[in-house]
């Protein structure tokens, strides 16, 4: 999480922590929902990063009523669900979602291969906002239903981790009025005006300049041909190239560090890897 959407979380919990009740008048969705005007407010805390699989980043807790629960976004965020490993997205999207995606993912690979781009052993996955070549349409793998898995949740809607409305700004609210007044209902047209059309980001790792991000899981991965005769160091994406292929992968939480080491040690090829910070 950024510093600016950590303070912007935090100065929203304090905003609905000064205030005693909601205002009166709420809008028509907040009450569909069954959030009652003028309901007392019982607690206001921050819960987004006491687990990963939380889509609420502020709950609003109220006296007889539904809960306020906020998914918290910058105006420039760009993923509603960074990093996605093996064991959330069989959570989410189950073993048939996993396989099209590695079979996609791969073919995607294997065409990056011949770029002129970074040495890449796997490729992690981001949805959200995504253009370019690294960007492919949420809606050729997921469904629609799936696209609101992503956003507000996969629980229960009756569970706090479960988001039920947005709050899409990089300014904080001055009163709570104006965080009401600024808070979206989770529906396909606020996600659209938010991300565009949503698509899944593929994100190849360069571990020549990339730290943390190798510990991420891949959804497919490099295979050579053969094992080398000696020790051959690989620092282009030219030199991989002739070097082997990528293949789909199992749900077995692979990331990039395992196939580099697997490289190195069952294949005798070498990619130079960005040193950890001491």
């Amino acid at each position: 999480m950024s510093k600016k959407s950590d303070l912007l979380e935090q100065e929203i919990e304090e905003l609905a922590s000064n205030y005693d009740s909601l205002p009166s008048n709420l809008p028509d969705w907040l009450l569909e929902l069954g959030v009652h005007p003028s309901s007392d407010i019982l607690k206001s805390q921050r819960i987004g990063s006491k687990d990963k699989n939380n889509k609420t980043d502020v709950l609003i807790e109220l006296n007889n009523s539904i809960n306020i629960k906020i998914s918290v976004k910058l105006n420039n965020a760009d993923y509603f669900g960074n990093w996605y490993g093996h064991i959330r997205f069989l959570k989410e999207f189950g073993l048939p979602a996993f396989n099209r995606l590695t079979k996609d993912v791969t073919k995607w690979a294997n065409w990056w291969l011949t770029t002129k781009n970074s040495p890449f052993v796997g490729v992690s996955i981001c949805f959200g906002k995504r253009s370019g070549n690294t960007a492919k349409r949420f809606l050729d793998i997921f469904s629609i239903e799936d696209i609101f898995s992503v956003v507000k949740g996969f629980d229960d809607d009756n569970k706090d981790s479960t988001a039920n409305c947005l709050y899409i700004n990089s300014t904080p609210p001055k009163t709570l009025e104006e965080l009401i007044e600024n808070l979206q209902p989770i529906t396909q047209e606020s996600i659209r005006q938010a991300v565009g059309e949503f698509q899944i980001a593929y994100r190849p790792i360069n571990p020549m300049t990339e730290g943390t991000n190798r510990g991420k899981n891949v959804y497919t991965r490099f295979m050579p041909f053969k094992k080398m005769d000696i020790p051959t160091t690989v620092t282009t994406i030219e030199e991989l190239s002739k070097l082997g292929k990528f293949e789909t992968v199992e749900p077995n939480r692979l990331n990039h560090n395992h196939i580099l080491d697997d490289l190195q040690k069952n294949y005798n090829i070498i990619i130079p890897r960005k040193p950890r910070k001491s």
